[in-house]
């Protein structure tokens, strides 16, 4: 069987994202308006976050819940040398953080520039949450945004004929970990996703 749908971004799929809520830790949904322009990321996007369970509503951009990620690149305030810092993913944001010189060895208290850290890729895009759409396999997580994403992702694990090269690089396909495309994988990642299916299944029902 060969793969012959669209080269869709992984975003195309984010206007329903099933979260876990972090108010009462239960399935909740962001529904999200996309704009016109959605690579590399979503421009002019309005997401909305609201929880069945306990009522949560929230607006995009009204609160972060994943890591930040803090960076410094200036000049050294003693002796002019480029002075360049990062932080690691926290969620605890300081103002300022004191850092050393490598050229002259003194140290001072500078300003971080602090943005919002999306590499762990189980987690939404617009409000940083856990994906509730995720299982264990092997060593590695399965993520699924919602039941469409999953049967085009299983359209493509499914199927014994790929043509990856003609692919853009942002198409989703395109930036697949290489587990997850491996032939002898196959077969589990199906039967995983078929368990996922169940509980897109439950959420909506």
């Amino acid at each position: 069987m060969r793969f012959t749908q669209p080269a869709y971004p992984t975003v195309y799929f984010s206007t329903l994202i099933w979260v876990r809520c972090p108010n009462c830790d239960k399935a909740a949904r962001i529904e999200t308006k996309l704009g016109k322009y959605i690579i590399p990321e979503p421009q002019q996007h309005q997401s909305t976050l609201t929880c069945a369970h306990c009522g949560l509503r929230n607006k995009h951009n009204e609160n972060w819940h994943g890591q930040y990620r803090g960076h410094l690149n200036i000049a050294c305030g003693f002796c002019g040398s480029p002075l360049i810092h990062t932080r690691k993913p926290t969620k605890n944001r300081v103002a300022q953080i004191a850092v050393r010189c490598e050229v002259c060895k003194k140290e001072k208290e500078y300003a971080l520039h602090w943005y919002k850290y999306k590499q762990n890729s189980a987690i939404d895009p617009y409000f940083g949450l856990d994906l509730w759409l995720r299982i264990s396999i092997k060593e590695n997580v399965l993520w699924v945004y919602n039941v469409e994403h999953l049967k085009y992702l299983r359209d493509y694990v499914s199927s014994s004929l790929r043509d990856d090269n003609s692919r853009h690089k942002y198409a989703m396909i395109a930036n697949l970990p290489k587990w997850v495309k491996s032939a002898k994988n196959r077969d589990l990642i199906v039967k995983k996703l078929g368990l996922l299916e169940m509980e897109c299944k439950n959420l909506n029902g």
